[in-house]
């Protein structure tokens, strides 16, 4: 029997909502395409979920929205059900979903995506919210990457679609879909190019999938989790400290007391302490 999520919108009442203080809007962005046999066609929807609920969990009074299960996968259309948004529908849909928070005084987005597609049309999405609305959004991706990197030496995470991490992911979040009896393997994935070459993925992993997702396991899956809620976590929590927005904070970098502020107006200056300037 299904147990309601506390932090998930999709299952709370309106008394829930007035009950629990939330002030932060976690939004999990997949998408909907090939993963191979082995591997469900919302591979990356589970994992935006896992990761945005687990990283909620860090926030105080962080809600996560209910997950959009398409993503911009037009490099993905040559195997059969993909569904794609176009880019610029993407980037109109997050902002249309921000736009909805702010008008209920919900000023602090995260953003976690888990489609190496959806990255540029969230960050414009972004880019937009602030000129428009000043309204700053954090977004989270990368997470194989960033995994490999953390859990390097323990675990042999790969950044393959369909591939081992991806597995674990599934098997971790949502083993009832993954299909690890008709996993095969297949070379890895080859990343440490120069340049990046956009077409269709078809060209370069035929299969639709690549590495070894035999090797996939909810362990796996639990140390990615958890590894990205310590890292991540940590830095979600000085951005929710600085009041969600960039600053500063993040460079170490300040206008010192005296010193011409480029940013204000032509000829004018930041006093110094103590001069009685105005």
């Amino acid at each position: 029997m299904a147990t309601r999520n506390p932090r998930f919108l999709s299952d709370l009442t309106a008394f829930d909502l007035r009950e629990g203080g939330f002030q932060t809007a976690v939004l999990p962005v997949g998408a909907t395409e090939f993963h191979g046999d082995h591997l469900p066609f919302s591979t990356d929807t589970i994992a935006a979920t896992a990761i945005a609920e687990r990283l909620a969990q860090e926030l105080d009074g962080a809600l996560v929205l209910p997950s959009l299960a398409y993503g911009m996968s037009l490099h993905m259309m040559n195997w059969p059900w993909s569904l794609s948004l176009r880019p610029e529908t993407l980037t109109r849909v997050v902002v249309d979903i921000a736009e909805s928070l702010l008008a209920y005084g919900i000023t602090r987005l995260l953003v976690v995506s888990a489609h190496d597609g959806n990255p540029p049309c969230i960050e414009n999405a972004a880019r937009e919210l602030n000129d428009r609305h000043g309204m700053v959004v954090a977004i989270f991706g990368g997470w194989q990457g960033l995994s490999q990197r953390l859990l390097a030496g323990e675990w042999a995470i790969d950044q393959d679609h369909g591939g081992q991490s991806e597995m674990s992911m599934t098997l971790y979040a949502a083993p009832h879909l993954a299909r690890p009896d008709l996993a095969f393997d297949l070379p890895q994935q080859q990343f440490d190019y120069p340049v990046e070459v956009r077409g269709s993925f078809s060209n370069v992993v035929p299969h639709g999938f690549s590495g070894t997702p035999t090797k996939g396991s909810a362990e796996e899956g639990a140390a990615i989790i958890e590894a990205l809620a310590e890292h991540v976590g940590a830095f979600l929590k000085n951005l929710e400290a600085n009041g969600w927005t960039n600053g500063s904070w993040m460079s170490g970098i300040t206008i010192r007391e005296g010193e011409r502020d480029p940013r204000a107006k032509a000829g004018s200056r930041r006093p110094a302490a103590g001069s009685g300037e105005l």
